[in-house]
């Protein structure tokens, strides 16, 4: 997988310029809002920081690739209170990746319905789907604020599949959201008594990001 990630990364890189494709380069900073499926906590509770950098590459007027290389913390937070609104337990689990995400993006130049409405964006809309590998640099999973020794040992590395929108505001600056969720067939760890539901293997990153991209 990385040897794939860096013939990719060559290609857009080094390829010649033919075709009418055009290369760009960018960054990007925001955040993102995680869960852990599997870990008994519900909901967007994880709030932390993503940043990075970005090749891209048109092949012509509505297709696209990019390849990129993020940090990015994933994880899961609970805070669970009494009924005297005391806090009682404090779950938190954090997941510090670097991510090298693959991109297919399309343009879409309008939307509408035939014969009763068009609307045509007057900048460029992309939609983008993709996958990604991402190593585990850093894991604490900590209850109460301390390690649970006896924890499981979470995978080294994530296969991730993404569905991303963004719109383009000037030349340079970008909106951007994307939906991240672990590869089926391998989540990040397994459930702790090693249990198996049928397409429910383990724990999975379950995340949206909210982000700006500045592109040169």
């Amino acid at each position: 997988m990385r040897k794939f990630l860096l013939y990719i990364l060559f290609l857009i890189l080094f390829s010649p310029h033919i075709n009418g494709q055009s290369f760009y380069g960018g960054i990007i900073a925001g955040t993102t809002i995680s869960q852990v499926d599997g870990d008994n906590y519900g909901g967007y509770h994880k709030i932390s920081p993503l940043g990075g950098f970005y090749v891209r590459n048109t092949f012509n007027d509505k297709w696209g690739a990019s390849l990129g290389l993020e940090y990015k913390r994933k994880g899961s937070k609970e805070v669970q209170k009494n009924q005297y609104h005391v806090i009682t337990r404090v779950y938190n689990l954090s997941l510090d990746y670097i991510e090298l995400p693959f991109m297919i993006n399309y343009k879409i130049k309008s939307v509408g319905i035939p014969g009763l409405f068009k609307y045509d964006f007057p900048n460029d809309l992309f939609i983008e789907l993709g996958l990604s590998y991402s190593y585990l640099l850093y894991s604490r999973e900590e209850i109460n604020g301390s390690v649970d020794p006896n924890a499981k040992v979470f995978r080294k590395y994530e296969i991730a599949d993404h569905l991303g929108l963004y719109y383009r505001l000037n030349p340079h600056w970008l909106v951007y959201w994307r939906f991240s969720y672990t590869f089926l067939f391998l989540p990040i760890r397994e459930h702790p008594g090693g249990q198996v539901y049928l397409l429910n293997r383990g724990q999975y990153n379950h995340n949206m990001s909210f982000s700006l991209k500045y592109e040169f």
